[in-house]
């Protein structure tokens, strides 16, 4: 599922640097674990954009504006292109091919990025709105520099989301339910406001004044509004991505 996309853009914004005029483009790929019940596993390729230029910047395929730029306080506006859990229902497994597809979402938002001063914990805070309803994160990450070419970043997140939000992606319809007698779902499924807990360890290889190599490992869990639908595992979510970044 297209998912990995998400969070891997997430990821990005988390660690991202705010160097002036700086200039990147480059590509990765991407796996992960679906949360739909039955679809398979897939890799996907992910765009790696990390632009800087004044107060406007994109990372991976987010684009946003700095209205405000302090010593330790940034607060931002950024447009998510690709947020949400989408699936096709022909991707879904058997039994469950009869549902409505899920769609892609454009969402814009609002972030905060703060240096706590703290043992050097740095917080993130955004909130982001789309047709399907709302998103809300709050992260916490370290960076490490191992050397001056290697730097490890582990952070820890939580997420909320809107009851339109997990209720367009998780619930289960009349319509979807009554539409095969052959299909396993057998229930109506009305989600509500649920939220998520993650964790991520990215790390950055610097090869030379130009070319930086990446990688990210994510695990993230789902509470019960979204883990008891019929249409939904109860699995944590699992992301991986390589990728490599050339600067200008």
């Amino acid at each position: 599922m297209k998912k990995i996309i998400f969070g891997i853009l997430a990821m990005t914004l988390s660690t991202m640097a705010l160097a002036e005029n700086r200039y990147g483009v480059g590509a990765g790929v991407g796996v992960s674990n679906s949360i739909y019940k039955g679809a398979e596993d897939k890799a996907y390729p992910v765009p790696l954009l990390d632009v800087n230029y004044g107060n406007f910047y994109i990372k991976g395929i987010t684009p946003g504006y700095f209205f405000f730029k302090g010593e330790d306080l940034s607060l931002s506006v950024f447009v998510d292109p690709m947020a949400g859990f989408p699936i096709k229902a022909k991707d879904m497994g058997h039994g469950y091919t009869n549902i409505d597809d899920r769609d892609f979402q454009a969402m814009v938002g609002l972030r905060a990025d703060l240096n706590t001063g703290v043992a050097g914990i740095r917080t993130g805070a955004s909130v982001q709105f789309g047709e399907h309803g709302s998103e809300a994160k709050l992260s916490a990450f370290r960076p490490y520099n191992i050397n001056n070419k290697f730097t490890l970043v582990p952070g820890v997140y939580v997420k909320g989301f809107s009851g339109d939000y997990t209720d367009y992606y998780f619930g289960v319809t009349s319509d979807e339910v009554n539409r095969s007698s052959t299909d396993k779902l057998t229930r109506e499924y009305k989600a509500d406001t649920a939220y998520s807990i993650g964790a991520n360890l990215s790390a950055e290889y610097k090869y030379n004044e130009k070319v930086s190599f990446i990688g990210i490992l994510g695990v993230e869990k789902f509470s019960s509004e979204i883990t008891d639908s019929p249409i939904v595992n109860d699995d944590p979510l699992f992301i991986a991505s390589i990728g490599a970044k050339y600067f200008f």
